[in-house]
């Protein structure tokens, strides 16, 4: 398939001494990892935007081979053979160092259940996969299908699904879970609010669902109401996330548990042994499938595709994934993976404590959770805790949400007005936050796609983001917020300028320090902001019902954006700058709230529609510009430091692991290089 791979992107050097020393090192080690030099400047890889060809599935010759502890299983007689848990085409994983050695416990950490998203990044699968063979590369590959087609216009795909591919309790796979996905619990309005966007399309202002067809038992086809070229990146971003991949259920198990299937009121008596009040959750709330039966993460007897299922699920501590015998990827020597027995997650509360476990050696391996900010931390304790600091880069920039939909009528209009988001941006100091928080290890930025992206704008990186406190106090007095005898500023109901700023940052973390600075800088030209710490299911909470008035988060998916564009249309919500107009868009079941005819994400979304459907890759990319670009004239968020560079801490022990990357949630973080060919045994 075609892999673009245009010039590389430069991030200038700042900073004194051994702060400097370590920036350079950090920097200097992520570009000789991506196969550049590095001399005074350091070098991004570029990121492509796959897409095109299905791609073909690789083929493995000879005999299969298997873990020490199901090799004893097959012996007791508890479990068939490898050679019949394995489909007859297995995907081929090149491990990223060397063939690895099975057995062993990975140690990792977690805040327990609201961060349901660091587990289930190592272990999701998808139709279709990113694949990054080395730093500089991203493409597409076929994962649990064996291969895909599209007709010309991208309306028609065309899935085959691997012969004898298993669930992990040994039931094969075929299009009769596809079709329970897709007629039972997409289409079922008490389970999903909405069917998936995968499947869901808006065309002419109204949403199209797809319709899916079984052709046999292997092969199903997927039909857009109008062209849908974007959909294989779309896949490899959003369709393993959060338990069963998109287009594919356990029908067997999940059917005892599907009012079509099994009378509801005993589903209700089964609800009401769980303390749920209702059956639907068992499913999940609000559709989000994430309920105490469908999420692999609460129920351990859910049937998975994944390398690891859970045996121990959240919120236990340590919570405890272990292999799944029935996994379908083999390595090149023909060894069925993953390589590592079980995965421990140990609960923390502080960062302070996290980072103590590190220094301890007491993570094998973790990008998660390990900040910059930590990073001088990190190298002087290399060498006491026995592991290495790999270094990634964040395609993310740090960001403050003020929400336009907020509670308070007066504050909405505010946040509503460019020239108050524009003074609220140039009050803020960033080159000093880079320095003092983050050790000089990224840039000081606007929110936008970042340096190697197909959708970089040098002019957003850089609009409304200078220091200038003289401007935002002129920005500010044109408004006719005039300053009190207190230095506070006055609403235009004579109430003080004041607002709350939610965020989930642990105590001890850099981010805490930044909201610190931020709060100096804001309230030096008259604007009292007060610093709350929530946890994050309350803030994903505050941030669905527009019951927040500023968030911060990080602008991610800044790498392959329109992959997932959700941070420039508004529809992702823990980035509240505009949630309950980002709901009645998406008809999402939470507050909604109709934009203004005049409001410019309309025409934000009208660009959006017009980007998914045009087949000419050209002009589609000119449309998406066209839509960045109205967050040029007047960003939405306030950015502060972006492209950090995104610690990695592996033990001496851990192998197959490498710096380089490109850390987002587009690609999936660490699961970006194939978490089931890690390893722990490195000599």
């Amino acid at each position: 398939m075609p892999q673009n791979h245009a010039g590389l992107g430069e991030l200038p050097v700042k900073g004194h001494g051994r702060r400097e020393a370590l920036r350079r090192f950090a920097l200097g080690a992520a570009a000789l990892a991506a196969g550049v030099s590095a001399p005074a400047t350091a070098h991004a890889a570029r990121i492509s935007e796959p897409a095109g060809p299905a791609g073909a599935a690789g083929s493995f010759q000879g005999a299969f081979k298997e873990a020490p502890m199901l090799a004893d299983l097959v012996k007791a007689g508890k479990l068939p053979p490898v050679e019949q848990r394995l489909p007859a085409s297995p995907r081929v994983i090149k491990p990223l160092e060397t063939v690895g050695k099975y057995g062993g416990t990975w140690r990792r950490a977690y805040r327990g259940p609201s961060d349901r998203v660091g587990p289930t990044k190592l272990v999701e699968e998808m139709l279709i996969d990113w694949e990054a063979p080395d730093p500089k590369t991203i493409g597409l590959t076929a994962n649990f299908v064996e291969r895909w087609e599209q007709n010309a216009d991208a309306s028609v795909y065309t899935f085959y699904l691997r012969p004898g591919i298993k669930w992990s309790d040994g039931t094969e796979v075929s299009t009769d879970d596809v079709m329970f996905w897709y007629e039972d619990i997409q289409l079922h309005k008490e389970i999903r609010a909405n069917p998936v966007d995968l499947i869901r399309q808006r065309v002419g202002g109204e949403f199209k669902v797809a319709t899916i067809v079984a052709v046999d038992k292997l092969t199903f086809t997927v039909t857009y109401a109008a062209p849908n070229p974007l959909l294989p990146i779309a896949i490899a971003k959003t369709g393993g996330f959060p338990n069963a991949p998109a287009f594919l259920s356990p029908a067997h198990y999940l059917k005892k548990f599907h009012p079509k299937y099994t009378p509801v009121e005993e589903l209700t008596k089964l609800a009401t042994e769980k303390n749920l009040p209702a059956w639907t959750g068992l499913w999940g709330d609000a559709g989000n499938m994430e309920g105490a039966i469908a999420f692999w993460f609460k129920n351990p007897e859910v049937p998975v595709l994944t390398p690891w299922r859970a045996v121990v699920p959240a919120p236990a501590d340590p919570m405890v994934m272990e292999r799944n015998p029935y996994y379908w990827q083999v390595d090149t020597d023909g060894n069925q993976l993953p390589y590592i027995d079980k995965i421990e997650h140990a609960f923390f509360e502080s960062n302070d404590v996290f980072n103590l476990w590190i220094a301890q050696g007491k993570i094998d391996m973790q990008m998660r959770h390990v900040s910059v900010g930590s990073y001088v931390f990190l190298k002087e304790n290399e060498s006491k805790g026995k592991y290495r600091v790999l270094n990634w880069r964040a395609a993310s920039t740090g960001a403050y949400f003020p929400n336009q939909n907020c509670p308070d009528p007066v504050l909405a209009k505010l946040f509503s007005t460019p020239e108050f988001r524009q003074a609220l941006n140039v009050s803020i100091n960033r080159e000093e936050i880079l320095e003092i928080v983050y050790n000089g290890l990224g840039t000081a930025r606007q929110a936008s796609p970042v340096n190697g992206s197909p959708e970089f704008d040098a002019a957003l990186a850089k609009k409304w983001a200078e220091y200038d406190p003289k401007l935002a106090n002129d920005l500010l007095d044109k408004l006719g917020l005039a300053k009190g005898s207190d230095g506070i500023r006055k609403r235009p109901d004579g109430k003080p300028l004041e607002f709350v700023v939610e965020h989930t940052a642990p105590t001890g973390s850099p981010d805490n320090d930044q909201h610190e600075l931020v709060k100096g800088y804001w309230e030096a030209v008259g604007i009292r902001a007060s610093m709350k710490a929530v946890e994050r299911s309350l803030y994903e909470e505050h941030c669905r019902t527009s019951e927040i008035e500023v968030g911060t988060w990080s602008f991610d998916r800044c790498s392959v954006v329109k992959a997932d564009p959700g941070r420039w249309l508004g529809t992702i919500t823990d980035g509240p700058w505009a949630p309950a107009f980002g709901n009645w868009y998406t008809k999402a079941p939470f507050k909604q709230e109709e934009p203004p005819a005049d409001h410019p994400i309309r025409k934000i979304w009208g660009l959006w529609e017009q980007v998914q459907v045009e087949p000419d890759e050209a002009r589609r990319n000119a449309l998406f510009q066209d839509l960045l670009g109205i967050h040029t004239a007047a960003p939405m968020v306030v950015g502060v430091v972006g492209e950090l560079t995104a610690p990695m801490v592996a033990s001496q022990a851990f192998g197959n692991v490498a710096g380089g990357y490109i850390s987002d949630d587009t690609l999936r973080d660490t699961g970006l290089i194939n978490p089931q060919q890690f390893y722990i045994g490195r000599a």
